[in-house]
């Protein structure tokens, strides 16, 4: 039996490949090593920095699989390829003057391929929601309608189109708990 690896949660991937599923461990490489490159290379400018450092946090992706409790693993794998940009710059730029820190961390924060990797990561969370649930919350958020427009349209009970933007924000907020963490640093 062969089984389709693209079809599994971020979720189920991790606990695979903490068992040592090589196939696991594949597909989160197919799925994140183009949205890693983007990350590292519009901060770094180069090509081949930027595939170090995608190497890097993939290598100790596997090498730490059996110890590393991952929660979220878009938020694990930007904060860890943002850890490596910063290694990375470390040994090519001149330390940054403690007193112009923070600006550069802002600059990190508001970095335009980080929102890119956000925008994707909560996509696919989206994809993962239970069909109605995903329906209603982008007549909600990407449409503008109300709950009662969507209850109108989708037949449904108002009372059920909060339950499932309810259901949809918890799952968001639980998923990109981490990455909100890292960005408020």
């Amino acid at each position: 039996m062969i089984t389709d690896y693209a079809q599994f949660a971020d979720e189920e991937l991790v606990r695979l490949m903490s068992k040592d599923d090589h196939n696991a461990f594949t597909e989160i490489y197919n799925r994140y090593w183009k949205r890693l490159y983007v990350l590292a290379y519009d901060r770094l400018h180069s090509r081949e920095l930027a595939e170090d450092v995608v190497q890097d946090v993939l290598t100790g992706l596997w090498q730490r699989r059996r110890e590393t409790i991952i929660r979220s693993l878009p938020a694990y794998l930007a904060t860890a390829s943002r850890y490596a940009v910063f290694t990375q710059l470390s040994k090519t730029v001149p330390l940054t003057p403690v007193d112009t820190l923070p600006e550069a961390i802002q600059a990190v924060s508001d970095d335009a391929a980080t929102i890119y990797f956000l925008q994707q990561s909560m996509q696919e969370q989206l994809k993962q929601l239970p069909e109605k649930c995903r329906i209603v919350f982008e007549y909600s958020r990407q449409k503008g309608m109300t709950n009662k427009e969507i209850a109108t349209e989708l037949q449904i009970s108002e009372k059920a189109v909060e339950k499932h933007i309810t259901k949809a924000l918890q799952r968001l907020r639980v998923q990109f708990r981490n990455y909100f963490n890292l960005l408020s640093f």
